[in-house]
Parts: C-alpha cells; sequence; structure tokens
C-alpha cells in the first residue's frame, strides 16, 4: 500500500482530483454499456482531472475563435506531461490514455468518484463544475482497496442546458450526438446548411457549459499552462492562404488542431455564411482548387454559390 498511496501523492501534487479503480470493475461496467468495450491493459486505473478557466473572448472582424477549452497548451500534451511527471519516480509500466483512447473516461470518472455524468454529457466536479480535463493512467500493480470519493449530487430537475442547446442535442431522453454542434464541427464530412447555420464557433461549443448552473460559481485554479498565447484568436485570412506546413508552425501548441486545418476551413466558412459575409470568396474559391477533401470541396462549393447569390445548393 505504500507505494500506491506514494502515487496518490505524486498525482495530487500534478491534478485538482484524481480517483483509483480496479480495472476490472472498470472493464465489468464499461461492458454493460458498450458491446465492444477494451479490457484496459493493467489491473489498476488511475483518473486524473485537470481544472482549466472560463475565459470568453468575442471573435472580431477578420478572426475566428474557438471553443475556450482549446485555450492555451494543448491540454493533450499538458495532461500527459504532468502524468509522466507523476510516475517518473516510480518504476511501475504505465500506459496514459487523453482524449484520444477506446476507454470511456467518463464512466472511470464516475467510478472514481471524481463528479457525476451531468445532461450535458460533461462530467461535473463538486467544485470545478465541467471545467476540467480528463486524463486515465493504467498502472501495473495491484490494489486491494480503491481511492475513489463519495459523489452525492446530479442535475436533479434542471433542464438549463437542454433549453441553451440550439441544435437540440439534449433531451430529458438523452443525447442525440448527430445533432450535437461539438460533434458536427470537428466532424470530418459535409455540413448541412442548418448545421452550417446552427455553428457560432471555430471549433467546438461552449454553449451547454456556459449555461450549467454548476459552473456559476467555479473559481478555477491558474495553470501557467492555459497562459493565452494570442493563438486564441485565428486570423481567417491565415487559413487561407498558408500551407499546412506553416500554418501549423504559426499555430503549434494548440488544441484546435488536432483534427487538421481543413476542418477548420469548412467551419470558418460556415461562420462567413452565417454572417452572409462575401469578404473571403476569392480565398475560399482557391481552397477548392488546392484542397482535395471531397467533404470540404462540396461544401465550399455550395457556400460560395450562396454567397455570390447563386443557387443554393448545400443540402438542408
Amino acid at each position: 500500500m505504500k507505494r500506491i498511496d506514494e502515487i496518490i501523492h505524486a498525482f495530487e501534487q500534478q491534478f485538482d482530483s484524481i480517483g483509483i479503480i480496479q480495472s476490472s470493475r472498470f472493464f465489468a461496467e464499461s461492458k454493460r454499456r458498450h458491446s465492444d468495450a477494451k479490457m484496459p491493459p493493467y489491473p489498476t486505473t488511475l483518473v486524473c482531472s485537470l481544472a482549466y478557466p472560463k475565459r470568453v473572448i468575442k471573435p472580431i472582424d477578420g478572426f475566428a475563435v474557438p471553443s475556450f477549452y482549446t485555450f492555451g497548451q494543448d491540454y493533450h500534451h499538458v495532461l500527459k506531461t504532468r502524468i509522466h511527471q507523476a510516475m517518473a519516480p516510480f518504476s511501475v509500466a504505465y500506459e496514459v490514455g487523453v482524449d484520444n483512447h477506446p476507454y470511456d473516461e467518463r464512466l472511470a470518472a464516475v467510478l472514481a468518484g471524481v463528479g457525476f455524468f451531468g445532461r450535458n454529457q460533461l462530467i461535473i466536479h463538486p467544485t470545478l463544475g465541467t471545467y476540467h480535463f480528463l486524463g486515465l493512467v493504467f498502472l501495473d500493480i495491484t490494489i486491494q482497496e480503491e481511492y475513489t470519493h463519495p459523489i452525492d449530487d446530479s442535475c436533479g430537475t434542471c433542464e438549463a442546458c437542454i433549453k441553451a442547446c440550439p441544435a437540440k442535442a439534449l433531451s430529458l431522453d438523452g443525447y442525440e450526438i448527430q445533432k450535437c454542434i461539438s460533434a458536427f464541427n470537428q466532424s470530418k464530412r459535409l455540413l448541412t446548411l442548418s448545421e452550417a447555420q446552427l455553428n457560432y464557433c471555430l471549433f467546438g461549443c461552449d454553449l451547454c457549459q456556459l449555461a450549467c448552473p454548476k459552473n456559476k460559481n467555479v473559481v478555477s485554479p491558474t495553470y501557467p499552462e492555459w497562459e493565452l498565447s494570442g493563438k486564441e484568436l485565428l486570423a481567417i485570412e491565415d487559413l487561407f492562404t498558408l500551407t499546412e506546413k506553416a500554418f501549423k508552425a504559426k499555430y503549434s501548441g494548440m488544441a484546435y488542431l488536432w483534427k487538421g486545418k481543413t476542418i477548420l476551413m469548412r467551419n470558418t466558412i460556415a461562420l462567413l455564411l452565417k454572417q452572409k459575409n462575401p469578404t473571403y470568396n476569392s480565398f475560399i474559391q482557391n481552397s477548392i482548387k488546392q484542397d482535395s477533401a471531397h467533404w470540404y470541396r462540396e461544401f465550399a462549393l455550395g457556400a460560395l454559390s450562396i454567397l455570390t447569390n447563386q443557387n443554393k445548393s448545400i443540402p438542408e
């Protein structure tokens, strides 16, 4: 038990909240929810949570703004770095999962008592609300007792996020991911005209978080990794004129890059379409010739036909 106590202490120096559960229990609960659930590689699963601040930046002419969870350094890198620092003193084999992995990290967080599962599909922490990132660490050690926290809270009768979602992705019956703004504006596919009209953000969506009363009095800890870099405002002209390599170099270290530049270009066109802004029509035209993604070209052509007052050619 001494070693696991030391690991707990090391992670508590790096993260705001942690919990440790047996991977066998995590897998059993996962199988009940997901037929394709994967068994974790090691017998113990550690869940860690790191807070980020709420900061709303309004877009200005010539720039687009992503969801505020992408502000500061890329959280994938930040969490992995902190995990490796916490594990550095220990001769224990481990694997790390941050966001892009096959495990249900929200289920793990609930089992570990890091928070409860909210109607907005986010883990709501007692003091951090929804403003925190989750990471998983699979440890090659066996524990006798789990390290969890009792959570006696829920959304109750609150429907704030349901009412705040313009896409109607949330309801008392659950969540329809295909309707979710954050889901479809991160998907590599053709957007419909109605989806384009709903999209208001370069990448992601914050509406259900901003509406959540559990976030009302949250005061997030501050960390140097989340300091603003100036890359939170993305120049629209850069999207259409810089090469992929030059663009990634200029905006390096930002979480919104992980899906690539083409998605950001499509989402920006959606914003321009919503604004009825033809300023960048020539840039859009040139991009159609250069980008090979069929879903981008089709959307860009349809948007361009609308912005140039031709016949509408984007599916409803």
